[in-house]
C-alpha cells in the first residue's frame, strides 16, 4: 500500500524535518526536560554524528555507494568497523541526532520524533535497501544479518 515511499524521501531530509518539529513542539513545554540533562543531549547528538561519518568512512574506504537511492549500484558489503556492530550506521546516527535534540531543547516530546525518524527508516529506507542486498550479496548478506542487528549490536560478532 505505502510502496511507493520506499526510497523517496532523503534520509537527510526526514532527519532534517524531525529536527525541526523537535524544536518547533519544544516552545510549547508539553513534556520539559530538566536543564541539566541538556549537555547530555549534546554528547548523544555528537556521538550520533560520530557514528554516522564512521559508516560514511567505511562506504568510502571500501569504495562502494553512499548515495541511499543508488543501492543496486553497491560494488562491496562492508562488513568491518563500525558494520560491525551496526548494520545502519548512518541511520543510527540521525536517530541518535533527534533523542540528543530532545535534550538539547529540553522537551521529551522529541523522543516521539525520534522515534518516528527511527520507524520511517526502518520501513521506508532500510528494508528496501536490504531487499536490493539479498539480491546483490545473497548468502553473504543473509550470514551478515545473522551476525549484525540491524540498529544496535553490543559486541562485534565479525
Amino acid at each position: 500500500m505505502l510502496k511507493h515511499l520506499e526510497l523517496k524521501v532523503p534520509p537527510v531530509v526526514v532527519f532534517l524535518l524531525a529536527l525541526i518539529a523537535t524544536w518547533f513542539v519544544s516552545d510549547f513545554g508539553w513534556l520539559p526536560l530538566p536543564y541539566p540533562l541538556r549537555p547530555l543531549g549534546f554528547v548523544i547528538f555528537v556521538a550520533g554524528g560520530i557514528v554516522g561519518i564512521a559508516g560514511v568512512v567505511a562506504f568510502r574506504k571500501h569504495r562502494t555507494t553512499v548515495n541511499p537511492h543508488s543501492i543496486q549500484n553497491a560494488s562491496n558489503l562492508v562488513s568491518s568497523g563500525i558494520f560491525a556492530y551496526t548494520r545502519n550506521p548512518m541511520y543510527l546516527g540521525l536517530v541518535m541526532g533527534v533523542a540528543g535534540s530532545a535534550f538539547i531543547f529540553r522537551d521529551a516530546s522529541g523522543f516521539v520524533f525520534a522515534l518516528a525518524t527511527l520507524l520511517y527508516l526502518q520501513r521506508f529506507q532500510i528494508q528496501p535497501e536490504e531487499r536490493m542486498m539479498h539480491t546483490l550479496f545473497g548468502d553473504e548478506f543473509a550470514a551478515y544479518c545473522t551476525r549484525v542487528n540491524r540498529w544496535l549490536s553490543l559486541s562485534a560478532n565479525d
